[in-house]
């Protein structure tokens, strides 16, 4: 097995092994893929409808919107 793995595999197998997060307040975290790049959706439900708060390029970023630690996997 390479030392390394070629870049697409690792962000493919992150994204299935990451799943989805919920929080409190409606909050949800998801990996995606957004213009071939992976990245986290951070989405909040309010009035029944579901709003882009941000898409972050990585978890400090989404820490800065949300408490990590209030997050649970779906």
């Amino acid at each position: 097995m390479p030392r390394q793995l070629p870049w697409p595999y690792l962000t493919l197998r992150s994204l299935v092994l990451m799943g989805i997060w919920q929080g409190p307040d409606g909050i949800e975290v998801e990996a995606i893929m957004l213009n071939d790049l992976p990245c986290l959706r951070v989405t909040q439900r309010i009035g029944g409808q579901r709003m882009v708060l941000a898409y972050c390029m990585d978890v400090r970023e989404v820490g800065r919107l949300v408490n990590l630690a209030e997050l649970v996997e779906t």
